[in-house]
């Protein structure tokens, strides 16, 4: 199959590895993959991998997208950098909970003339969500996880522990890599200050994460979504997919006949 998209990566712990397996069929090539230990890249060509992003961004002006798969100061750090030469989508979504940094990257992508993606993080119906934006009244959103899939200092002896309540806007600051999700529910919604969080570490949940999303319209609707999956260290394979999604959308290809939009 000859490819027509090239992409780089960066991260390659279990999603980023998960994303290149996957894409490995489609006309979307992997180009270059960074990541900060070289353990993790073992078995991937020299030619493709790097432990240094200077060597990446080397190679950031000929690609179509890259793809945030690490953690939320790459976006910090490199997201405007990037956005001078390519599309960018941080997967670690919390990035964009600073106020300063979202404006700062959309700027960047403004005068450029590239975009900054955000996938929709394994949120049911999130396009319907952002389509009805100006109605929400309030959004509350809740997690709950066992603590093995919460990174915490000390993990809670309690069979539930509500480690968090207030501003989704907060919770991003106080665990980046766990609440992706709530912050592009929120970005698509009412925003990080007016969406409410809960984080609740629960033994009970085993292996299980468990995803509470309640909507209040103006009008007096209401909508509901609960989403459970086994969790695989702070991810879940619902989120390759759902990012596999999202670059598919982003570079406009389909692994299928039929498209919905």
């Amino acid at each position: 199959m000859s490819k027509e998209k090239k992409i780089g990566i960066i991260g390659y712990g279990y999603l980023g590895s998960s994303l290149n397996a996957l894409l490995a069929d489609t006309n979307i090539e992997v180009v270059r993959i960074y990541n900060r230990s070289e353990e993790k890249l073992k078995g991937l060509s020299e030619t493709i991998s790097t432990t240094q992003m200077e060597v990446f961004m080397e190679a950031a002006a000929n690609l179509d997208l890259v793809i945030e798969l690490a953690h939320p100061d790459v976006t910090k750090e490199w997201g405007e950098n990037i956005l001078q030469l390519t599309d960018y989508m941080p997967c670690s979504v919390g990035a964009l909970a600073d106020e300063k940094l979202k404006n700062n990257l959309l700027l960047t992508g403004n005068e450029s003339g590239k975009r900054l993606l955000v996938p929709h993080g394994a949120v049911v119906g999130i396009d319907n969500i952002y389509e009805a934006r100006e109605n929400w009244e309030e959004v509350t959103i809740t997690f709950r996880k066992p603590p093995g899939a919460i990174e915490l200092e000390e993990e809670p002896e309690a069979e539930e522990t509500i480690l968090f309540e207030g501003p989704v806007r907060e919770i991003a600051e106080k665990f980046p890599r766990n609440v992706n999700a709530m912050v592009a529910c929120a970005l698509a919604s009412v925003g990080p200050d007016k969406a409410m969080a809960r984080m609740i570490a629960d033994r009970r949940l085993d292996n299980v994460l468990r995803g509470e999303f309640e909507f209040t319209g103006k009008d007096g609707s209401r909508l509901s979504i609960t989403k459970e999956e086994p969790a695989v260290g702070v991810s879940s394979p619902g989120m390759v997919t759902s990012i596999l999604g999202s670059v598919m959308r982003a570079l406009h290809q389909s692994p299928e006949g039929i498209i919905f939009v």
